[in-house]
């Protein structure tokens, strides 16, 4: 499991990281999916998925901090959770836009690396 700990302590700040860039640079962090024009409504749901990713990313901290498997366990399986449902949309979102930009790539294989490590455990 130290191994896996490892991995979503990387977790942990890259969402940060995605979530300063979504929360100060909405505009530039939707652009990454897409290269539509978007209505400021969309741009603002930006700034809303950067304050649930750093919730998420706070959730996920906490538990790694705990040092014990007992909360690690179900914030782990949330994410997992969370990573199917990610390529599904992320899936739909490359064909709605019709393209499959490199975030799009990156999002589905982040999803997929966390589904393989924990497999290997």
């Amino acid at each position: 499991m130290r191994a896996v700990r490892a991995v979503f302590y990387v977790e942990v700040v890259t969402n940060l990281g995605s979530a300063i860039f979504a929360l100060f640079f909405p505009a530039a962090f939707l652009g990454q999916f897409t290269s539509d024009p978007l209505p400021l409504a969309a741009v603002e749901f930006g700034r809303w998925y950067a304050v649930l990713l750093v919730v998420l990313s706070l959730v996920l901290w906490a538990a790694l901090r705990d040092g014990t498997d007992r909360l690690l366990r179900p914030v782990v399986a949330a994410y997992l959770f969370g990573d199917a449902l990610q390529i599904a949309v992320a899936l739909r979102l490359g064909s709605a836009a019709g393209a499959f930009t490199f975030a799009i790539h990156a999002a589905i294989w982040r999803s997929e690396e966390h589904t393989s490590e924990l497999q290997s455990h």
